[in-house]
């Protein structure tokens, strides 16, 4: 809306509020003013002379003395002079009065008010009542108030882009020492430099950061109270409570840390415990140890030597059944030995029968040797079965004159040989 719309909406409520008062003031002015006229005519001689005119007239036409009824018919012309007075005075206010109003409202106030009011507006001629806005403090151009030149009463319908007033009654008091709010108080954010004092509750529906100075007071506050009110048997009944909720349904954590550093977390143990006494572990995808393990109570191994049974392996690999103890190791360079370093026979043997016999006296016992096709065995007597051509049967009964042994030549057939002479 432009400055001539802002006028003419302006001078149209000021030409329909001046037309209304003035046509109501010329209207009593000219009413007034008719019947100062009016009374200030005397029409009563004038009435009167004409009426004794008419009168002594019609008299003198009459066969009757004149004088005989003149003084009775001059009081009665007076009443009359005066009744006439009046009635004339009032037609004659009414009839002027009449004329005049149709004369007033042939007359466009509406429109010369209006001409001359915005041309006085436009040029800065209005002149203001005492009191009211000075015409410097309203800018035409912008049609803006300056808020400086309006003092006191009170703006109904108030508005604003930054407020929109639609309270029925007060519900904002500002004052030098406080402002104050009749009803509920709805911000977005509130910022509050100082102290705050709440003379009620305080509702707290969203979340109070847990870095701020007020959450740690009130958990320290919190955390200090129940130090000082809890009891030693409140806080052991309490213990109970916790122990046996957790021997019953366990403790599921997804992860625990001891000094900042992570123990469990989730299926994996922290990678700087160094030290445990599991009693009990799943199956292990990998294991390795740097310095001494003891498995079941059998597997022993430290650094370049294990133990089964024993906590003190004597060669790279120990074995020890009850008293029965055998070694895996070195025995000099580039040799290699599986012995029993005690006073022990070894026995290597094969589907449960002795083949080869380590005695303590250094001496090794076999019942049956092969050597390619042949074998060589020792029997007592000369033997009679079919064997491959070369087996050697040794005499284990020899005699003077008898075979050291013999040799199967196949199809059943022995020979002798080293007759012992």
């Amino acid at each position: 809306m432009d400055i001539d719309q802002h006028v003419n909406q302006i001078v149209q409520n000021l030409v329909a509020e001046i037309t209304n008062k003035v046509q109501a003031q010329v209207a009593e002015l000219i009413s007034s003013k008719v019947s100062e006229v009016v009374d200030a005519i005397d029409c009563t001689p004038i009435l009167a002379e004409k009426l004794s005119q008419k009168l002594d007239a019609k008299l003198a036409l009459l066969p009757i003395d004149a004088k005989s009824i003149e003084r009775e018919l001059t009081d009665r012309i007076d009443v009359l002079a005066v009744n006439l007075s009046n009635s004339v005075k009032t037609k004659t206010l009414e009839a002027v009065t009449s004329q005049i109003n149709n004369h007033v409202n042939q007359v466009d106030l509406k429109s010369m008010y209006q001409t001359v009011i915005v041309e006085a507006v436009k040029n800065n001629q209005v002149i203001f009542p005492v009191g009211s806005i000075p015409v410097d403090a309203v800018n035409l151009e912008t049609l803006k108030i300056s808020g400086d030149a309006i003092t006191g009463g009170i703006v109904t319908h108030f508005g604003s882009t930054g407020i929109d007033d639609q309270a029925t009654a007060c519900q904002l008091t500002v004052m030098d020492e406080v402002t104050v709010v009749e009803n509920n108080l709805l911000t977005k954010d509130l910022t509050v430099k100082g102290s705050a004092t709440i003379e009620g509750d305080l509702n707290v529906t969203g979340t109070i950061p847990e870095s701020s100075a007020m959450f740690k007071k009130f958990v320290d506050a919190a955390a200090n109270n129940v130090r000082t009110s809890i009891d030693t048997n409140l806080f052991t009944s309490y213990a109970d409570i916790v122990v046996k909720k957790l021997l019953d349904e366990g403790l599921d954590l997804d992860q625990i840390k001891i000094g900042g550093q992570t123990v469990v977390s989730g299926p994996n143990l922290g990678n700087f415990i160094t030290i445990s006494n599991l009693q009990q572990v799943g199956i292990l995808k990998e294991l390795q140890v740097s310095g001494e393990s003891f498995l079941s109570g059998t597997l022993y191994t430290t650094k370049t030597r294990v133990g089964v049974n024993t906590i003190e392996p004597s060669q790279a690999l120990s074995v020890w059944d009850q008293e029965v103890e055998i070694g895996f190791g070195k025995l000099e360079n580039n040799t290699a030995v599986i012995a029993t370093p005690r006073n022990q026979k070894l026995v290597i043997s094969s589907n449960g029968k002795n083949n080869l016999s380590l005695l303590p006296d250094g001496s090794v016992t076999v019942n049956k040797i092969n050597i390619g096709n042949m074998s060589i065995t020792a029997a007592g007597s000369p033997p009679s079965n079919d064997q491959p051509i070369g087996t050697v049967v040794f005499n284990s009964s020899p005699s003077v004159g008898g075979p050291m042994g013999w040799v199967s030549l196949g199809n059943s057939r022995w020979a002798n040989f080293g007759i012992i002479d």
